[in-house]
């Protein structure tokens, strides 16, 4: 197929050969480390007894999880500059889309997040339609997301705040709901790998006494990590023994300088991206999340499954749900609040500062928020087992449940 390329040896040229099951085409704009992406494949693997699945991506390179065994198809169309280069590329992937679903005569297209949305109502043709709502940033664009939600057969959202504000924003009250799967038994084996890097840290800290916070996630601005940064460099000045690990892609240099200038640098680990995290996860005291929004967090839930104890603010959407009984309850409260599962902090103040002399009330509660945590160890024990209960709701079974009801 002219502009499309399989990757992986069980790609296959057609569905027809193959029995019955329905063909189901995911969307995904990239395959590297993130949550869509992650869910994008934990979906194909789920599926597929069930289902033909396959993957079509805009720019594959460079995968960050396992592919072996997928059929994932290339569609050479990577984000594009300038705003005719933009526009171009919407038409370009929507017509390499368009014919690939042709191809594979898709009984469904299921995309993820906004710009595969976009490719997919775009290309139209056969089969039904399938968009995902990743996070709370998919919702800007409120004109588009009512065309999305008119057009696709189902809007699916990975939490319910996000259902509802979805609704709010576009008047469109159907959207489903269908929380990321998460295999706890594959995540607990992983964690036991050993990792050169991290058991350097450990010995550091038998040797210190001290204990580790980690937190994990791209270099993006909804990770808020500039929040993380200050309010560790307060409970340093309390807590000296304690190190921060921050596990995740992209460039951090801006955030390398900023822990320098806050006097932190060398009680920082900026560990890069980890094929497998795991490790890290299952070893710290202690994780935190700083996001100023997020859509339903993997690392928050991953972290949990392996008994670490969470602290995270109170941001939409996602982390109220995961660590309360009534997330509608939790997020009435603006100062954040002791959940049934982990530790809600008050949402944190938008926009980027870098100044390391401007210190924030958000950035002090969330400093004291991880104080009690690791200070308090009855407090942490708690939390380490009603986290790893309450991972258990999110398995991939109710996932293969739920979405092959949407398909009946």
């Amino acid at each position: 197929m002219e502009g499309t390329e399989r990757m992986g040896k069980d790609a296959q040229d057609s569905s027809k050969a193959v029995s019955q099951k329905k063909n189901i085409l995911l969307v995904v704009p990239k395959l590297d480390q993130g949550g869509l992406e992650r869910v994008c494949v934990r979906t194909a693997r789920i599926l597929g007894e069930d289902c033909n699945v396959f993957i079509a991506a805009f720019d594959p390179s460079e995968p960050a999880y396992d592919l072996t065994g997928l059929s994932v198809y290339d569609l050479h169309a990577p984000a594009a500059k300038g705003r005719a280069g933009k526009v171009l590329r919407v038409f370009d992937r929507a017509w390499k889309l368009r014919r690939l679903k042709k191809k594979l005569s898709a009984d469904v297209t299921y995309s993820f997040g906004p710009t595969a949305n976009r490719a997919n109502i775009a290309a139209g043709g056969c089969g039904e339609m399938w968009c995902g709502l990743r996070s709370f940033a998919d919702l800007e664009k409120e004109k588009e997301l009512a065309v999305i939600a008119r057009k696709s057969r189902r809007l699916i959202c990975c939490s319910k705040v996000l259902a509802k504000e979805a609704e709010v924003r576009c008047g469109f009250s159907g959207a489903d709901v269908l929380y990321n799967p998460y295999r706890i038994e594959e995540l607990s084996d992983l964690a036991k790998v050993q990792d050169e890097e991290l058991e350097a840290v450990r010995d550091r800290l038998r040797a210190s006494g001290g204990k580790l916070i980690v937190s994990m996630g791209r270099e993006d601005y909804p990770k808020g990590y500039w929040h993380l940064l200050k309010a560790f460099s307060l409970l340093s000045q309390k807590l000296p023994e304690v190190r921060l690990s921050i596990v995740g892609s992209g460039d951090f240099s801006r955030y390398e300088m900023l822990a320098q200038k806050l006097g932190i640098r060398e009680k920082v680990i900026f560990a890069g991206m980890k094929k497998n995290p795991f490790p890290w996860l299952a070893v710290a005291d202690l994780y935190a999340g700083a996001s100023l929004f997020e859509g339903f967090p993997n690392a928050l839930v991953e972290a949990m499954s392996l008994g670490t104890p969470v602290v995270s603010t109170n941001c939409m959407t996602g982390p109220a749900e995961i660590l309360t009984k009534d997330y509608e309850k939790a997020m009435l409260c603006p100062d954040g609040q002791d959940g049934e599962y982990g530790i809600l902090t008050a949402q944190l103040e938008p926009g980027e500062n870098l100044d390391p002399d401007v210190i924030t009330d958000g950035e002090r509660r969330f400093a004291a928020a991880l104080e009690r945590m690791l200070t308090d160890e009855k407090l942490r024990s708690s939390y380490a087992a009603a986290a790893k209960l309450r991972a258990e709701d999110f398995s991939e079974e109710a996932y293969r449940k739920k979405l092959l009801s949407f398909m009946e």
